[in-house]
C-alpha cells in the first residue's frame, strides 16, 4: 500500500453522517476531504478522485468500480462482504476491510433470546394474549440441551459462552479442530452429518463464501431430529430457503427463528409469515443504540491507518470471502 498525502487523502462515506461525525473524521487526518451522502445514487458522481468508499456490504460495489479509477480501499460497514466481491474487486489491487467485531455481543443475546423464545414457545403466548386465550403451550428447556453451532469464529463464541450457563452441551463446527473453553466437542464442516442428528438445537453462525451457499439444505434437514430447533443469524445463502419451508411445513423440525431471508422485506406471501412454528427477526440481530457509533470509530481509525500506510483493522482476504 502506498502512502499518499493527507492534503488529497479523499473518503466517499454511502451513508448520512453528521456533520460533528465528519469534522471528527476530518481532524482525525488534517487536510483530508470526507464526504456523505445518503444514497449510492447521490454519492456515483462524487468518487472519480476517491482514494477510499465506505459502503454497506449489500450494496451494489461495481458502478463505483467503474467510476472511482484510483480506490485504493473499500470499507464494508456491516460485517458481510459477498455483494463487494465482483470479478473485478478480486482482480483490483483494493483493500477490502468489514465491521467484524462491532455486532457479535449484541447478535449472541439475540440468538439467545430467539433461542429461549423457541424453547419456552413465546411466539405462542403472544399470539393467545392477543386474543385472550388462557392455554399452557407445551414448553421445554435449555437445560441438558445439546446446541450445535455451525461456525464458530466470534459471533459463534459469544453465542458459546451465554448459553453454556444453562448447563448445556456446546458442539461446534468450524474449520480448524482446536480447543475452546465453552465448548464440549468440535468438529470440522466435514463432519456436519455426525454433527445435526445430536443436536436439539441448530444454530448457523458461518460466513458467506462459495464453500458455504445453501451449506443447509434439504439433506441436512433430514438429518435433524423431529424435535429440534434451527436458528439462522449467519447469512441467508448458507440455507437453502426451499428446502426449509418443507422441512417446517411437513414437522421434520419442530421450528425456526430466522434473522435473513434471501429477500429483504420479507414477501408478503412468503410461507414463513404463516406458519407458527417460525420467529420471524427483521434483520435486526446486530442493532444497538450504540453499534453505528462502534461502526464509525472502526472507520475512523482504519483512516488514519490508511493515511499512514500502516495495516487495517479486518482485512479481507477477498479470495476466501473472510
Amino acid at each position: 500500500q502506498l502512502q499518499k498525502g493527507c492534503a488529497s487523502m479523499k473518503l466517499v462515506i454511502l451513508n448520512k453522517i453528521s456533520e460533528e461525525k465528519l469534522t471528527e473524521f476530518r481532524n482525525a487526518v488534517p487536510g483530508s476531504v470526507i464526504e456523505s451522502y445518503p444514497s449510492p445514487c447521490d454519492a456515483l458522481s462524487h468518487v472519480s478522485d476517491a482514494d477510499a468508499i465506505a459502503m454497506w456490504g449489500f450494496q451494489n460495489v461495481q458502478p463505483f468500480l467503474e467510476a472511482s479509477p484510483h480506490v485504493r480501499w473499500i470499507h464494508s460497514l456491516s460485517d458481510g462482504v459477498e455483494h463487494l466481491l465482483t470479478k473485478d474487486m478480486l482482480k483490483r489491487p483494493i483493500i477490502l476491510t468489514n465491521s467484524h467485531g462491532i455486532h457479535d455481543h449484541a447478535v449472541a443475546d439475540h440468538t439467545l433470546a430467539l433461542l429461549l423464545s423457541l424453547v419456552r414457545c413465546l411466539p405462542i403466548m403472544i399470539r393467545q394474549q392477543d386474543q385472550k386465550i388462557w392455554k399452557r403451550p407445551k414448553t421445554d428447556s435449555l437445560y441438558q440441551k445439546t446446541v450445535a453451532i455451525i461456525g464458530y469464529g466470534s459471533i459463534g463464541k459469544a453465542i458459546a459462552q451465554r448459553i453454556k450457563g444453562f448447563n448445556t452441551k456446546i458442539l461446534a463446527v468450524k474449520k480448524h479442530i482446536s480447543d475452546d473453553p465453552f465448548t464440549d466437542q468440535v468438529y470440522t464442516a466435514d463432519q456436519i452429518k455426525d454433527v445435526l442428528p445430536k443436536a436439539d438445537i441448530t444454530i448457523a453462525a458461518l460466513p458467506s463464501t462459495p464453500e458455504t451457499n445453501e451449506f443447509f439444505g434439504k439433506k441436512e434437514f433430514s438429518l435433524m431430529k423431529k424435535t429440534s430447533f434451527f436458528i439462522n443469524i449467519a447469512r441467508a445463502s448458507v440455507v437453502n430457503e426451499n428446502a426449509l419451508v418443507e422441512a417446517l411445513s411437513e414437522h421434520r423440525i419442530a421450528g425456526a427463528a430466522l434473522d435473513v431471508f434471501e429477500k429483504e422485506p420479507l414477501p408478503e406471501n412468503h410461507p414463513f409469515w404463516s406458519m407458527e412454528n417460525v420467529i420471524i427477526s427483521p434483520h435486526s440481530a446486530s442493532f444497538t443504540p450504540d453499534s453505528w457509533n462502534h461502526v464509525l470509530e472502526l472507520l475512523k481509525n482504519n483512516f488514519i491507518a490508511f493515511s499512514k500506510g500502516e495495516k487495517l483493522t479486518n482485512e479481507i482476504n477477498k479470495t476466501k470471502g473472510y
